[in-house]
């Protein structure tokens, strides 16, 4: 229990501390502020939130949101960055009509336990596109190359 005789103490205790706490402050606010600015964002857990993931935003020209829900191969890698420099040269105009677009999911099919194919316009374009999502290793993830190519690889 802490008695008025003992504030003086208390005080002088925490006077001989002031360097140290100088030190100590600014230290753990640095390492409050990097911990929650590293903190990743949840990765989705279905081939429809994938796809919905994707779809807003690469409306939104926000590729570092999608482009970790690429599938990573080659061919991917390869679409995807043409279709960032299309992307990156259409006007401002155009991409802000990109970004005010809404999208509609016009038909999601399951091929399989591991395969997606999600039909969707968006309403700026108005012209159905397909996104074909797989799941590898448990994770799902975008196979850009059937976007741009239509194949069923």
């Amino acid at each position: 229990m802490l008695f008025i005789c003992d504030i003086p103490k208390l005080i002088n205790f925490i006077a001989s501390k002031k360097n140290m706490l100088k030190r100590i402050i600014p230290a753990l606010l640095l390492t409050i502020i990097i911990a929650s600015c590293s903190h990743k964002k949840d990765r989705p857990t279905t081939a429809m939130d994938t796809g919905r993931e994707f779809i807003r935003a690469t409306l939104d020209g926000d590729f570092e949101d999608a482009e970790p829900l690429l599938y990573n191969d080659t061919l991917n890698v390869q679409f995807f960055d043409s279709y960032k420099l299309m992307y990156n040269r259409l006007p401002d105009d155009d991409k802000q009509k990109f970004k005010n677009a809404d999208y509609v999911i016009n038909k999601y099919t399951d091929l399989n336990d591991s395969v997606s194919v999600i039909n969707y316009s968006n309403t700026y374009m108005k012209q159905p596109q397909e996104i074909k999502v797989v799941n590898k290793n448990g994770t799902w993830q975008i196979d850009f190359k059937y976007t741009v190519s239509g194949a069923s690889n």
